[in-house]
């Protein structure tokens, strides 16, 4: 059979590499959701997984050279994963549920909860990975029974099916789960194997039927001992290769996500890139053009190459991150300048790692050449030469990870897998006496350790910046510079899950604050965020002041820790899964308390929804801090499925509060987690803690929050003198920080999406709007304290209407507002008539006015339509209260009744003014009298359709309070 009848194979087998690999990015995120996102538990699931892939190779490579029709049985293999697949959210509900059931009683035991994770993991993986291994061993049989050079065109079905790989990945990573979620893309993936299952069995029929197995009752021929040994070598150079392969890969998703950012898309594109160039290295080899290439030269020369580009790569990292920067302030930021952003950082990770990845990728199928002309058995050899590729890339990731890096560093990290390859290059020229090869490897070995011994404080500094989060329309190439001379960093680690600093400036050239930075991006601080980091304490223990057991999610700098401390609680349960975050939390023990070393202090290296499913124990306070969703992993704590479990982990009046940021968030992102909260917790609160970040309070039941229950907080020495430190005097001035009470907050997001674990929108959202740099608007008309002040409580109005200017200014001079309107009532009231403040507009509404505003009636223009003169009037009559007040209401209602095409006035403002007068009198029928009228000319009005269902929800409590 000639090469071109085997195409239809090939294509069958470039739709298998893209499945596989949309299972495995599938199958990874759903035992993300059983195990954790552990940096351990994620590495069981890969060794698993990669540990299938080599049993396979093994088990059917042994095989497949006596079975008689290879591509029927590899149609087959499909149709079983294809099912396996299909089912596999069944199987996965099984395992959970036995997950809790098991789990739960050695949950104080690390090592045996994590050998059950391995064990479950075993149990779900091992039969489709098994058989995704047995494919092209198979595939090579089948090539040498119908081929004259088996060798390369194996060798071209493996490049193939890794550029399939390359298409899966993009597809999982860009399309398929962000449209269509985890179940259908899962299942979309099931039924493409099923129709690579039937082609390849329809297929078998006719390439096969006239095939004979050649040779299947000859004698085998023992190969010779030369044969062996040369195949034994080539066996120890794919394993230390794959080794090396797949630790670079691990370094590069680190790296990666320090200067690209740790989002999905980002490590999205380092799977891309590496596979890509494994691909293209394959396709290389596979070319007729390459025919002769010596095996062992080539390999040589391929690892030399490779180490020598890392080397280069990192001795010059600030080099590229300026071209990084340069080639990134071109960009819009824009949907479509993110689209391009992404295509930029695909290509520059194929520079930075597909370049190497082909050359290292190269070597499994140049060795596979090598042996199709030594074995008359190739499914075999090809089988043996997988396996042994597997097993040292599971060595290399579990090495790399936990081993390496953390010794080395990142940087020397990748120096030492680079002398690996010298390493490897140099053994395989010794073996064949390559005199000039190996003065080669020995003078690269000797520039790579040169390499190892300077530079390392610069790559620090690099990889600490956050550069991913530069807007530079015009690059200063001073920055760096600048940095080193201004920022001491205190405290560094690369460890195999983030890589972790501290650093203070030193006042004059960067702020005088000490700062803890996750993968490049800042999570606490001393002084920038201490005011969100002390209220995410201090609030939620308002709302429970009598609360004894409090769970934390996410230690941070340990100072919400420390606020909890200062009440007095009975136990603080801490879930911390980065360790290198609370070896760094001990340089803020002058703003924590010591919470890492108080008694009722516990603190969990573990997963915290693992924590909250297999503990029974119950909290009256759960706190949720991270709080930068468009960070791989962190868009569980905002589903629906975490708030439900948090909510089943709470005592009878317990309390949920979550830390959320609004900047580089726009107003969709913002709804979506208003609304997933909102879907769980009935009775929610909405607290500003300053210029970008949100506080939501949430409980299965109504709780008591006015500042008769603050003050038993100001009573608390240690709660009352960390309000002083952020401005906060006195009960009615922490009240100034409430954007929404119980009574509006539920309202604000209508319908819509949730974030949910099968269907996780949020993380593929929020990095795009984290590139463009977006800013929520629509919030700060829901704000109790600006556009909705009449329907805060009649409380709230009285209280914060006579703060002082003395009282109020603290509270927002250093740690702002996310209320724009808001900031520029403080800017016109306590810097009345300089620059900005000149603008600002009396007329807009503000509860903290009236002690600083009169209000004027309304002039009524007299080119005036006769229905706007009505409404102007009805708009001060509401203004004036008492009879006039409803006389305005019903008027307005009977002018909305009559509103037609040519009436020229806003249905929205009216209607309203109308509603929201009716809702603060406690006249709920009349308010949904209003809003029907309102909500049949404008059925999509945002405001109409957050105060009817306002008016839709009326409790007895807030009635009776909104008619004192």
């Amino acid at each position: 059979m000639n090469g071109r009848k085997t195409w239809p194979v090939l294509l069958l087998f470039f739709c298998s590499g893209a499945t596989a690999l949309i299972y495995e990015v599938i199958w990874s995120k759903y035992l993300s959701q059983m195990f954790g996102s552990t940096i351990y538990a994620q590495t069981v699931v890969l060794a698993v997984f990669m540990g299938g892939l080599a049993l396979g190779n093994r088990w059917f490579g042994a095989r497949a050279d006596r079975l008689p029709k290879t591509v029927r049985t590899y149609g087959h293999i499909e149709l079983a994963i294809g099912l396996y697949a299909f089912f596999f959210p069944n199987l996965f509900a099984l395992a959970d549920a036995v997950f809790v059931r098991v789990g739960g009683a050695v949950l104080e035991h690390s090592f045996v909860l994590l050998l059950i994770k391995g064990v479950l993991s075993l149990a779900l993986l091992i039969v489709p990975t098994v058989l995704m291994g047995g494919t092209l061993p198979l595939l090579a049989a089948f090539l040498q029974r119908t081929s004259l050079d088996a060798g390369r065109k194996s060798a071209r079905f493996y490049s193939v099916n890794s550029l399939g790989a390359v298409f899966g990945s993009a597809v999982a990573g860009f399309y398929l789960v962000q449209n269509w979620g985890m179940v259908v893309s899962l299942q979309l993936s099931a039924m493409a194997n099923l129709c690579i299952a039937a082609a390849a069995i329809l297929l078998s029929n006719r390439i096969e039927s006239n095939a004979s197995a050649p040779e299947a009752h000859a004698p085998e021929q023992e190969p010779s001992a030369e044969a062996n040994a040369t195949f034994k070598w080539a066996c120890l150079f794919v394993s230390l290769t794959g080794g090396i392969s797949m630790g670079l890969e691990v370094l590069a998703s680190r790296s990666m996500a320090l200067l690209f950012g740790s989002s999905l898309q980002s490590f999205a594109i380092v799977l891309i890139s590496f596979i890509l160039g494994i691909g293209l290295g394959s396709a290389a080899v596979a070319s007729p053009r390459l025919r002769r290439w010596n095996s062992t030269k080539a390999v040589t020369i391929l690892l030399i190459a490779a180490a020598l580009w890392i080397g280069l790569l990192v001795f010059r990292i600030e080099s590229w991150v300026d071209v990084y920067r340069v080639l990134r302030s071109g960009l819009a930021r824009s949907t479509m300048g993110y689209v391009m952003y992404q295509l930029l950082a695909a290509s520059l990770g194929m520079i930075v790692l597909g370049v190497p990845a082909a050359m290292i990728g190269a070597v499994l199928p140049l060795l596979i050449r090598s042996a199709s002309e030594h074995s008359e058995k190739l499914g075999k050899q090809v089988g043996r030469l997988l396996t042994w590729n597997t097993i040292g890339a599971v060595l290399g990731v579990l090495l790399t990870g936990f081993v390496i890096m953390p010794q080395l560093g990142l940087r020397n990290a990748f120096l030492f897998l680079a002398l690996g390859l010298v390493a490897t290059g140099l053994l395989a020229s010794w073996r064949q006496h390559h005199a000039t090869l190996i003065k080669c490897s020995a003078f690269v070995a000797a520039l790579l350790v040169v390499f190892m011994c300077v530079g390392n404080d610069g790559w620090r500094h690099v990889m600490s910046s956050g550069v991913f989060r530069a807007r530079e329309t015009e690059v200063d190439y001073r920055a760096m510079t600048l940095r080193k001379k201004h920022m001491k960093i205190i405290f560094y680690e690369d460890a195999p899950d983030a890589t972790v600093d501290v650093e203070r400036g030193d006042g004059i050239g960067a702020p005088a604050d000490l700062g803890m930075r996750l993968n490049g991006k800042t999570d606490a601080s001393s002084k920038g965020d201490l005011c969100t980091q002390l209220l995410v304490g201090h609030i939620p223990m308002a709302a429970c002041p009598d609360a004894k057991d409090v769970f934390i999610l996410g230690l941070g700098s340990g100072i919400t820790g420390g606020a909890i401390l200062g009440h007095p609680i009975e136990h603080l349960t801490i879930a911390e899964n980065c360790e290198p975050v609370i070896r760094a939390a001990k340089f803020f023990e002058p703003w924590n308390r010591g919470v890492l070393t108080n008694p009722i202090t516990r603190i969990w290296t573990e997963d915290a929804r693992t924590i909250l499913k297999l503990s029974p124990k119950k909290y009256d306070v759960i706190i949720t801090q991270p709080s930068n969703p468009w960070m791989a992993g962190v868009g569980s704590v905002f589903s629906r499925e975490y708030y439900e479990l948090g909510a089943s982990r709470l005592k009878e009046n317990g309390i949920m509060a979550q830390w959320f940021h609004v900047y580089d968030m726009h107003d969709g992102i913002v709804n979506l987690v208003l609304r997933t909260f909102g879907t769980v917790f009935p009775n929610m609160e909405i607290w500003d803690s300053g210029s970008g970040d949100l506080i939501l309070l949430g409980s299965m039941k109504p709780w008591a929050s006015d500042p008769a229950i603050y003050g038993r907080l100001f009573q608390r020495q240690m709660p009352h003198k960390d309000f002083q430190s952020i401005g906060i005097t006195s009960p009615e001035a922490l009240w100034a920080r409430q954007l929404a009470s119980q009574r509006t907050a539920f309202a604000i997001a209508g319908p819509g999406p949730v974030q949910s674990d099968l269907f996780p929108i949020i993380e593929y959202e929020a990095p795009r709007a984290f590139y463009i740099g977006a800013k929520t608007k629509d919030l700060a008309r829901f704000d109790e304290r600006t556009w909705q002040s009449e329907l805060a409580p009649i409380e709230k109005q009285r209280a914060l209407a006579n703060l002082s200017d003395a009282t109020l200014k603290p509270v927002f001079a250093e740690f702002s507002t996310i209320n724009e309107d808001l900031w520029s009532h403080f800017c016109w009231r306590f810097n009345k008539g300089i620059g900005a403040a000149a603008e600002y507009r009396t007329d807009w509404p503000c509860v903290f006015k009236a002690h600083a505003t009169t209000t004027s009636k309304l002039d009524i223009p007299p080119d005036a339509s006769e229905q706007v003169k009505q409404l102007l009037a009805s708009a001060d009559g509401i203004q004036g209260g008492g009879k006039a007040r409803a006389q305005g209401i019903d008027t307005i209602i009977s002018l909305l009744k009559k509103y037609n095409a040519d009436s020229d006035w806003s249905v929205r403002h009216f209607a309203g003014m109308a509603a929201k007068a009716s809702l603060a009198s406690g006249d709920f029928d009349r308010a949904n009298q209003v809003l029907a009228e309102a909500l049949r000319l404008s059925p999509n009005d945002v405001e109409l359709t957050y105060l009817r269902r306002i008016s839709g929800r009326p409790s007895p409590k807030l009635v009776a309070a909104a008619r004192e």
